[in-house]
């Protein structure tokens, strides 16, 4: 019977204890921190500051993960942490100096909120993730450009035009709102594999969630479903190239 007590008391004990056993935070309370990942694909980055790719996010703590992968790995990626999306470029000191092609590196600043791509040497392409503990799931992204499409077969299955990710992906309403400088578009959410590019396997095409199209601005709201996969993707559809470009979506 006393080995019945003890035991007993033991299993109360653990019991007890058992959310700041798995809590990954000595002394918080509360449920675990909910860490997202943004993927983008088909960036075009050119260079110098003032063609800088910027990302507003909201992250709950001070670090984020961040990997490019690059279409050519001479010449530099400058990756620097910001309080807000409008900071000014802090001096390379602040910054990492360069983000090696397919290695994942970490950034921190007290009070981020963003981050600033730059890019020294020709034009060139970026696949990035960033990965975060999430206290909010709204994102501004800012593009220098996409440039007018090269052609339908060049461009099939998204593989001219960025898209954007948030991923694990929630249910409930998506909005999303696409500001540029040039001629017009198409912003659209997309249902299906589109990172892995199913249509070109497949020949099954993605299911249009929400469009919109025509001259800057435009806006889509659509209603998204775990655990399907959903990218918002901006086409160019003018002779010319898109310039200054604001996408603003908010992830349910």
């Amino acid at each position: 019977m006393r080995r019945f007590a003890l035991a007993a008391a033991l299993l109360l004990v653990l019991a007890g204890c058992r959310d700041d056993f798995f809590d990954p935070t000595p002394g918080q309370t509360g449920p675990a921190p909910t860490r997202v990942e943004l993927v983008a694909r088909n960036v075009q980055i050119r260079a110098g500051e003032s063609n800088a790719v910027r990302i507003g996010f909201q992250p709950k703590d001070v670090a984020v993960q961040l990997r490019v992968d690059r279409s050519s790995v001479s010449g530099r990626i400058i990756a620097c942490p910001l309080k807000a999306i409008d900071d000014p470029i802090p001096e390379q000191s602040a910054c990492l100096p360069d983000l090696p092609d397919g290695v994942r590196e970490g950034l921190t600043l007290s009070g981020l909120g963003a981050v600033a791509l730059v890019r020294e040497g020709d034009t060139v392409t970026l696949g990035i993730r960033m990965e975060f503990e999430e206290s909010g799931r709204g994102i501004v992204f800012r593009l220098p450009v996409i440039p007018r499409p090269a052609g339908a077969s060049v461009c099939k299955d998204n593989g001219c035009n960025p898209f954007l990710e948030m991923l694990p992906v929630h249910g409930g309403t998506f909005t999303a709102t696409a500001r540029w400088t040039g001629g017009s578009g198409v912003l659209e959410v997309l249902e299906g594999r589109v990172l892995a590019r199913s249509f070109s396997s497949t020949g099954i095409p993605y299911r249009i969630a929400a469009q919109a199209s025509g001259p800057s601005p435009v806006t889509v709201t659509a209603t998204l479903s775990s655990p399907s996969e959903f990218a918002l993707a901006l086409r160019n559809t003018s002779a010319d190239d898109l310039t200054d470009i604001e996408i603003e979506a908010n992830w349910p």
